[in-house]
């Protein structure tokens, strides 16, 4: 008796650290809206102080400043040649990668667009951040080297994408493939599903948005009471690279800043962002405005995590936020 009363104990237990944690609400609400609880790791007080000593705070503007400025794509590690299948084709002149395992495949299209403020190409850590993800899914990644700024600006882009996505339609279902993107890869990529959506195209099955850059204006009046505490984004910088990124065009049109596109209709959201991101505040103003329509999302915040924390792939909070979104890809 003693030991059934001290399982149901511990059951207890669980589910109510869990139901803390995870709070399942209604169609009309939020899917999931996740608040970490934990405390920031030492490894991440230990990185948020050293950006904050050492990180340059010009240094978007400086690379805009240079002549012909060309930002190339990170190598893939050689590491990642002997683990995965990676064929490298090219459309519109860009490379694209596909990764995907040697083994089995769970047949889930990843259509992956890289953060870097539509300036800075692909990171080293955006390809240890895909593998680690492949590693949890068995699902293959399709990422383009799109075109940048100053050199390209959306439009250029778009052009680029649209041809990906009808090239990954062609091998398999639109219900397989997910979107998703980092920082200004994230806010390309819920762009490029309004614009699917406008144009009457098969939708993909999910949108995750990681720490995504949804208003290249920034007048968002929240993000003064966040920006002291972001260590690495400065919205001088960001408002400068996305008048580039739009070129001739208005930088409210919704395929730059895609918090002013039509949300209806669109699938299901997935939003990661750290609370000592400037990008917060309209990721917020995002998840309000899909609550006010009605329109289910996960919703995924860490407390006092810096920009982009989950690209880190060793870091504790990392891993958890990979773990939630490799269970979000394999639903």
């Amino acid at each position: 008796m003693k030991q059934l009363m001290r399982k149901r104990f511990i059951i207890v237990c669980v589910i109510f650290m869990f139901v803390s944690n995870i709070q399942a609400q209604t169609a009309s609400d939020t899917a999931i809206n996740y608040v970490h609880h934990s405390s920031p790791s030492f490894e991440v007080r230990l990185l948020k102080f050293a950006a904050r000593m050492f990180l340059p705070k010009n240094s978007l503007l400086k690379k805009l400043g240079r002549d012909h400025y060309v930002s190339k794509a990170a190598p893939i590690p050689k590491q990642l040649f002997s683990e995965f299948t990676i064929d490298i084709t090219q459309v519109c002149g860009r490379n694209v990668y596909a990764i995907s395992p040697k083994g089995k495949k769970s047949g889930k299209y990843v259509l992956f667009l890289h953060g870097g403020g539509y300036i800075n190409n692909i990171f080293h850590q955006h390809w240890k951040f895909i593998a680690q993800i492949i590693r949890e899914t068995n699902c293959t990644f399709i990422v383009p080297d799109y075109p940048l700024a100053p050199a390209a600006n959306y439009k250029d882009a778009f052009t680029m994408l649209d041809a990906i996505y009808s090239a990954i339609l062609s091998k398999t279902s639109a219900s397989d493939i997910i979107l998703m993107g980092d920082s200004a890869g994230g806010g390309l990529a819920l762009a490029l599903a309004e614009k699917q959506k406008k144009e009457s195209l098969p939708q993909a099955n999910q949108i995750i948005l990681l720490a995504p850059w949804l208003d290249v204006r920034m007048t968002n009046p929240e993000i003064k009471e966040i920006e002291q505490q972001d260590v690495t984004l400065r919205v001088d910088n960001l408002v400068v690279a996305g008048k580039a990124w739009a070129g001739t065009s208005s930088t409210d049109n919704y395929l730059i800043s895609p918090i002013n596109g039509s949300l209806e209709g669109l699938s299901r959201i997935s939003i990661f962002i750290g609370t000592h991101d400037i990008l917060l505040a309209d990721c917020r103003k995002l998840k309000s405005l899909l609550k006010q329509k009605g329109i289910p999302m996960n919703y995924f915040e860490y407390p006092k995590m810096f920009h982009d924390w989950m690209m880190l792939v060793s870091l504790k909070e990392s891993k958890c936020a990979i773990a939630q979104i490799g269970a979000l890809i394999l639903e």
